[in-house]
């Protein structure tokens, strides 16, 4: 594991201290702490459960893969422009942090080729977000630095742990005859991969230059619409995730139900049958002693 930076290293790469409250990315810290840490619980929770399940998880790494995608077809689309917005976002933007290319071989690895089933979302709110995200941020290119802070900075924590906790898990990966662990872990763990020598120096520039870019060129109104989107991710975020839960519930519940339906039928038919054969025995019996 890579040592953190020590003070004097935070001060060369002008990393603004925790307590100073003129950073935006502080402020986005400070003003979405309550959702942050309510939502990663519930994130935590659920991944440790997905785990333990191949279709569960590869249903959350479908769901990140259709945020970050739209995220960055919307980065992209920003950068293409001739805008104070764009030359801003150009001049924080990292394509190594880029997310859609790594979860998209993960999904083509769990989902055995078939793209089909990944490529586009499908359930509601995940079809719901990334309209949100793409119509949002072409009529406020500014908000797209709140999804620059929230779900990039993300990555250098979180990954990390999830990580760790993917690599221990004996469950997870498909069993392909003639594949080695290490090919399993080599073809399915790209989201959780950041192609650099040193992700703590990738996290200083990151945080520098954001810092750099949005200190004294927003308006305040513009900074607090940022912070508010920024509230407004860690709320999708979380619903996405329950979303998948409920989803898989209801799945259950509606095989279950068939399930019953399906014996219940087999059972009325073998009573009935029993039935016939009880009185068509009776029939002949009477007949009989006639």
């Amino acid at each position: 594991m890579q040592p953190k930076l020590s003070p004097a290293q935070k001060l060369e790469f002008n990393i603004p201290a925790k307590d100073d409250v003129g950073a935006l990315g502080n402020r986005i810290n400070a003003e979405t702490k309550a959702l942050h840490d309510q939502i990663n619980a519930v994130v935590t929770m659920k991944f440790a459960l997905a785990l333990r399940n191949q279709k569960v998880y590869r249903q959350g790494l479908q769901a990140f893969y259709h945020i970050y995608r739209h995220i960055e077809i919307a980065l992209e689309r920003e950068m293409e422009r001739d805008t104070e917005y764009a030359q801003m976002i150009k001049n924080i933007y990292q394509p190594v942090l880029c997310r859609t290319e790594p979860l998209r071989k993960d999904l083509f690895y769990f989902y055995e080729g078939h793209s089909e089933k990944y490529e586009n979302p499908i359930l509601p709110l995940q079809i719901e977000y990334a309209q949100h995200i793409l119509e949002s941020t072409k009529e406020k290119p500014y908000l797209l630095l709140a999804y620059m802070h929230v779900m990039y900075l993300a990555l250098f924590a979180g990954v990390k742990l999830l990580n760790s906790q993917v690599m221990k898990s004996l469950k997870l990966f498909p069993k392909i005859k003639g594949q080695s662990r290490d090919d399993a872990l080599r073809q399915g763990t790209n989201f959780f991969k950041l192609d650099v020598p040193d992700t703590e120096e990738l996290r200083a520039v990151y945080k520098r230059d954001y810092e750099l870019q949005t200190r004294n060129d927003l308006p305040e109104n513009i900074k607090q619409e940022i912070v508010e989107e920024s509230k407004f991710v860690f709320i999708m975020t979380g619903k996405i995730v329950k979303e998948i839960e409920s989803h898989n519930i209801a799945k259950l519940q509606s095989n279950f139900n068939y399930q019953l339906k399906t014996n219940l039928h087999y059972v009325i038919t073998a009573v009935l049958m029993i039935s016939v054969c009880y009185f068509a025995r009776n029939m002949v019996s009477h007949i009989l002693l006639k």
